[in-house]
């Protein structure tokens, strides 16, 4: 059985593949690919008054709905313009961005854009932590690791 020579440039483009997978499977989960990312809930009352101002009648009113990033588009997000969807469809461009970024500056091994990417990602990671941090966490750890490679690499080399 021929075993593939394991070079650190094999390493960081195999990394950069599986950055490339995780991103892509976290920009489809936030654009609604396996459903509702993000539910919302308006509440509203309605009624009349008298004149004096003694009786009140009011009718509340709850509105529900769930949505997720593509409904920015497609223009059927919450009541009044409310909601997630826009924020969702940011994050997911910016998510696809940063790893396409990542990617390519691996494939070209242009370390020191796989290292500004991996800096982008992991203070997105951090800020994000309790929100959209967690979608950011794998693809920054995966060009973590081909940025590493491809440094150690060139560091090689030029002994």
């Amino acid at each position: 059985m021929d075993v593939p020579d394991l070079t650190l440039r094999r390493l960081a483009r195999v990394a950069a593949t599986l950055a490339a997978f995780a991103g892509i499977h976290h920009v489809l989960y936030l654009l609604g690919a396996f459903g509702p990312v993000s539910c919302w809930e308006a509440q509203s009352a309605s009624g009349t008054a008298s004149a004096n101002g003694s009786a009140t009648t009011t009718t509340p009113t709850v509105t529900r709905g769930c949505e997720s990033g593509i409904d920015f588009l497609l223009g059927s997000f919450g009541p009044a313009g409310g909601g997630n969807a826009g924020v969702l469809f940011s994050w997911a461009l910016v998510l696809s961005v940063l790893v396409a970024l990542g990617v390519y500056g691996t494939w070209t091994e242009r370390r020191y854009l796989v290292g500004t990417t991996v800096v982008a990602g992991a203070a997105t990671t951090v800020v994000g932590v309790f929100s959209i941090g967690w979608f950011f966490l794998l693809p920054t750890l995966f060009l973590f690791v081909a940025a590493t490679a491809l440094t150690v690499e060139a560091r090689r080399e030029r002994d």
